[in-house]
């Protein structure tokens, strides 16, 4: 493919002088995407430019495209989610515009939603669940995507994919930025064709695809528009055990609430939506023998976000630590630290029991809930274990290499050193209670009071 247009577009919206461009890697009916490479940050980036005719008249159609894509320029930066797309830049003019995007690899979900190309139920539900976590994070800063489907959720790798193309977004703190009569048909929830906008669409619209991921079509289908949006209004989507018979009941269950035509029948909010899909997880998981089994990602972040431990960490920050994390599930009696080894990681016990030793003499318990070995994280020669901890039942742990923990975004190293901080501030005013009680039983003891 020639790359004359490619660079003519790069010239004419002034980027030549610091984007390479490498080849187009995707095109459509606003705008073309090329692989491009940042010689000022050196890096591959996705660079989408808008195509010309749409700065160059003023029908209807045109004036919601530039619309769009201003929509999407005023978002750039604005999300910073784990699993959405990161906008290193944007900008727009009487003549052009454009966007420049991570890039990633593995294209978009669109392959995976064929019958002879899916995915497994609990990679899907991983999926599900992290695209869900930023549809909330969006929602919470107050706004509705209103295009979600397969070509806008970007495959990142196994169980993990980014929402992408906020331009159709409907912004609930400003009525200037509204695109009404924007948005992919098949994957519009019914109150959207009355122009009534709630986060609930994005729930709908999610569902959709996560039946198509699961049964390899979409529950409505039809020869035409109208036909379709007959089907939407007053159709009833089909039993996903139709194509897949060996589909649990409740998997059943969450997708009809998901793409239920009532607003009542149909999930809340993000919360719920996330709530059920962490409860479904477990019980999907592979249960052959296994004596060091890994949790599934959504499972994790559902039962870490409950801790009192990490309240003050939002959910972006969550994310990025279980990404840096490695976490195990494993049975009673497994060595989780070996005294007099050499200190590498902190750790978190998520689920179960362990009992800690020195010289093989019982010195503590540890319950679900707490996180040990972090202390040795602000040592620049990290001192040997002190102690042997062992899981007393069957126990979740996670661990955080120190290498990672010193390579995270400054507001999660920040957030990191207060919690050890207050965990170093707590351990020493109960040692100094329990050294005061000491004290006063030997003053007791030997006549000194």
């Amino acid at each position: 493919m020639s790359r004359e247009p490619a660079i003519a577009a790069i010239v004419a919206s002034g980027l030549n002088h610091r984007y390479e461009i490498r080849h187009e890697i995707g095109a459509g009916a606003t705008g073309t995407v090329y692989l491009a490479h940042d010689s000022f940050e050196q890096r591959d980036v996705a660079l989408k430019i808008a195509l010309p005719q749409i700065f160059s008249g003023d029908s209807p159609e045109q004036a919601i495209v530039r619309k769009a894509w201003l929509n999407e320029v005023h978002l750039a930066g604005s999300l910073q989610h784990p699993y959405i797309v990161a906008v290193y830049d944007a900008g727009v003019s009487a003549s052009s515009a454009y966007l420049v995007m991570e890039y990633l690899a593995g294209g978009t979900l669109e392959p995976y939603t064929r019958p002879d190309n899916l995915k497994t139920v609990p990679e899907i539900l991983e999926i599900m669940y992290k695209c869900a976590s930023a549809l909330d994070y969006a929602c919470r800063a107050g706004i509705v995507h209103r295009d979600i489907k397969p070509a806008n959720l970007q495959y990142v790798g196994h169980g993990e994919a980014k929402v992408c193309d906020f331009g159709a977004a409907y912004w609930s703190t400003d009525d200037s930025t509204q695109v009404m009569d924007i948005g992919s048909l098949a994957y519009m929830a019914p109150e959207l064709f009355r122009h009534w906008v709630t986060p609930q669409a994005d729930i709908y619209a999610l569902g959709i695809v996560l039946f198509q991921l699961l049964a390899g079509q979409r529950p409505f289908k039809a020869d035409t528009p109208a036909a379709l949006m007959y089907q939407i209004l007053n159709g009833d989507p089909p039993l996903l055990t139709l194509y897949r018979p060996d589909l649990p009941p409740a998997l059943e269950h969450l997708v009809r609430r998901m793409i239920a035509r009532s607003l009542e029948d149909r999930f809340p909010d993000w919360t719920s939506v996330l709530a059920a899909l962490s409860e479904l997880l477990p019980s999907l998981e592979d249960n052959s023998p296994n004596k060091n089994k890994k949790p599934a990602q959504a499972e994790l972040y559902d039962q870490l976000r409950q801790l009192p431990l990490l309240a003050d960490l939002n959910g972006a920050q969550l994310w990025e630590l279980l990404r840096i994390s490695r976490w195990h599930r494993v049975p009673a009696g497994t060595l989780l630290v070996q005294e007099g080894a050499e200190a590498k990681s902190c750790y978190l016990l998520l689920k179960g029991e362990a009992k800690v030793t020195q010289r093989g003499r019982l010195i503590n318990w540890l319950k679900e809930g707490t996180l040990f070995g972090e202390l040795a994280f602000a040592e620049a020669t990290p001192s040997p274990r002190s102690a042997t901890v062992t899981a007393v039942d069957t126990v979740t742990i996670g661990k955080w290499p120190y290498r990672h923990l010193h390579k995270a975004s400054p507001a999660l190293q920040s957030k990191m050193l207060q919690i050890f901080f207050r965990l170093a501030a707590e351990r020493l005013k109960k040692a100094d209670e329990q050294y005061l009680l000491l004290y006063q039983q030997h003053l007791k003891e030997n006549n000194l009071v």
